[in-house]
């Protein structure tokens, strides 16, 4: 194995503990988008090559790329008059697409959860003033994240409805 490989190899290992660690992703599906990722510069990667090169069952890549593509971290294309699959880690502007729906979602239940415990505060006063704190917290570190996302975006002459 030549040292370009060696490094290819390292690099696929290293994603793959980085989004198992933190992205919580079971660990084939980990080495999968570390793959993918390693090798979008030659092309997508058909279920073939990916059963060859994840060392796991053609049932669990399939199960692990269902889990990915429902995820929205892996995309895929296909060509004309083939029938495979070209799979593909999915581009940095669906990523952050997909992260402002989290941030959002995250605003509308904090929100929710802050008018419950106003609406219904609960008998230590202290508690319920924990808890709001707690969310307002939260919400202006949702919301200062979102700002710079979207003023990113915005650098790069994009919108929200672009992506």
């Amino acid at each position: 194995m030549n040292k370009q490989q060696e490094e290819k190899e390292e690099l696929i290992e290293l994603f793959g503990i980085h989004f198992e660690t933190y992205y919580h992703l079971p660990p084939c599906a980990a080495r999968i988008l570390g793959l993918l990722i390693m090798n979008v510069r030659d092309k997508g990667m058909t279920f073939e090559e990916l059963v060859d090169q994840g060392c796991a069952s053609k049932s669990t890549i399939s199960t692990n790329i269902n889990l990915l593509l429902k995820l929205g971290k892996i995309s895929y294309y296909t060509k004309t008059g083939d029938r495979k699959k070209y799979f593909m880690p999915s581009p940095p502007n669906e990523r952050i697409q997909n992260h402002l729906k989290f941030i959002e979602s995250e605003k509308n239940m904090l929100n929710r959860v802050k008018s419950y415990e106003l609406t219904y505060p609960a008998d230590d006063k202290a508690h319920t003033e924990f808890v709001v704190n707690a969310m307002d917290t939260y919400m202006k570190y949702l919301s200062k994240f979102e700002n710079i996302l979207t003023e990113c975006m915005k650098e790069d002459s994009l919108s929200k409805d672009e992506f």
